[in-house]
């Protein structure tokens, strides 16, 4: 068995524990994916420059002298050539088509973001309004309800699912 030693501080004390009602006070809301009260229009146009790059650190992806496609490429096309000639760095024609391909991706992302805040907006508003559709009828049936009462009829009770 373990021994603790009298000068070891109990650490057993409902203040380290954790209660149920402390914990959710403690979660954090699920991912969702999206920023908070961004709208579509916040987003950055669709056709703003492409802004530069500002690593504090190295980039796992621009860290390759070379796009992998590019290499695979430049693989092939070296494959059925006789030239011995090794290039280290991208080309001026593969540098021109990996600035291509970025922009292509960049402006791919843009329209997707877009895309996706417009859908979630369109979710949000048929929510909204199948709420209010929800508590009209919820009055309309309180309102049946006291009228059937008044009458003098019994009202079947329904339970709320």
């Amino acid at each position: 068995m373990y021994q603790i030693s009298p000068g070891t501080p109990f650490i057993d004390t409902p203040s380290l524990q954790a209660s149920p009602s402390s914990l959710s006070l403690r979660r954090k809301a699920a991912p969702t994916g999206t920023r908070k009260n961004i709208t579509p229009e916040a987003l950055v146009p669709f056709d703003a420059p492409i802004q530069n790059r500002k690593y504090r650190t190295p980039s796992a992806t621009s860290r390759k002298e070379l796009p992998a496609t590019f290499a695979r490429k430049r693989a092939r096309s070296q494959a059925f050539e006789d030239e011995e000639e090794e290039a280290v760095g991208p080309t001026l024609s593969e540098e021109d088509a990996i600035k291509a391909k970025r922009l292509q991706n960049t402006l791919a992302a843009r329209r997707s973001r877009k895309r996706k805040l417009e859908y979630q907006r369109e979710l949000e508003d048929a929510l909204e309004l199948e709420r209010k559709d929800k508590e009209m009828w919820k009055a309309r049936a309180l309102v049946l309800e006291a009228l059937l009462r008044d009458k003098g009829h019994e009202v079947p009770r329904i339970d709320d699912a």
